[in-house]
């Protein structure tokens, strides 16, 4: 367990190195080379293990984390020779992390699940944070897109907000979603480890998924600017509205199944 442990944590590394170098502009890709390098490298022994032990390939967690590793063995072969691909590092080193965490849903299968797990509670408290700051990301897009509506008209109603204002709220709740969506997936994916149910088909973890996907994107789109400010504050009030009708709608199988 302890091997799978260190592959995590070395993507989870990554992870971070890839979000410094595009939220600080500093040159982190050779220390997130080394991480993706170590990360395989503790997965590449553990399998090495397994093949001795005859233990390979035994259930689809096993099969998911060998995909993820793989993903991130040939993201790191293309990152040495294409550097315009560390833009998408923060994204792949998630994904070859969440992917990895599958070798541990054995290891909390056979223990009593709780809804009183500090796992538990700190998958909660994340999702109601990310929710609540995708909720007024979305509402501080809607007023910024009627500001600058007011501008061009050069009509200025008395709940006027300064834009700079609006752009810097928007900004902070959509990065801040993008954390608390990240903790989010973590702990809820550990979580779930402790249900015999197909944790890939939970519908919850998938819409939470796919949020998650979608705000990379945004964040990336902010800060390289590659679409105009108007259509980031219409797709951020579009995942706002995603979010609601998925808190409304959309359950966690592992518990109501």
């Amino acid at each position: 367990m302890i091997l799978y442990i260190f592959n995590i944590l070395f993507y989870l590394m990554a992870f971070i190195s890839f979000l410094i170098y595009i939220l600080k502009a500093k040159n982190t890709i050779k220390y997130s080379l080394i991480f993706i390098m170590l990360g395989n490298l503790f997965y590449l022994i553990k399998l090495i293990l397994n093949v001795k032990s005859g233990v390979v390939f035994s259930n689809i967690d096993a099969i998911v984390a060998f995909s993820g590793n793989i993903i991130m063995l040939f993201y790191g072969i293309l990152l040495t020779k294409f550097r315009n691909l560390e833009n998408i590092g923060f994204i792949i080193s998630f994904i070859g992390a969440l992917f990895s965490m599958a070798n541990l849903r054995n290891v909390f299968l056979h223990q009593q699940p709780s809804l009183l797990n500090p796992i538990f509670l700190i998958h909660i408290i994340s999702a109601g944070l990310s929710y609540s700051f995708i909720m007024l990301g979305g509402i501080f897009s809607l007023l910024k897109l009627i500001s600058e509506k007011q501008i061009k008209q050069k009509k200025f109603s008395k709940t006027y907000v300064p834009i700079y204002t609006l752009i810097f709220i928007e900004k902070l709740s959509i990065n801040m979603s993008f954390i608390f969506l990240t903790i989010t997936i973590l702990f809820g994916v550990m979580w779930s480890f402790y249900y015999d149910k197909s944790l890939y088909l939970d519908p919850k973890i998938m819409v939470i998924s796919f949020l998650w996907f979608y705000y990379a994107i945004l964040v990336h789109t902010y800060i390289f600017k590659s679409s105009k400010p108007t259509t980031i504050s219409v797709l951020s009030a579009l995942g706002s509205t995603i979010t609601v009708i998925s808190v409304i709608f959309i359950k966690h199988s592992i518990i109501t199944g």
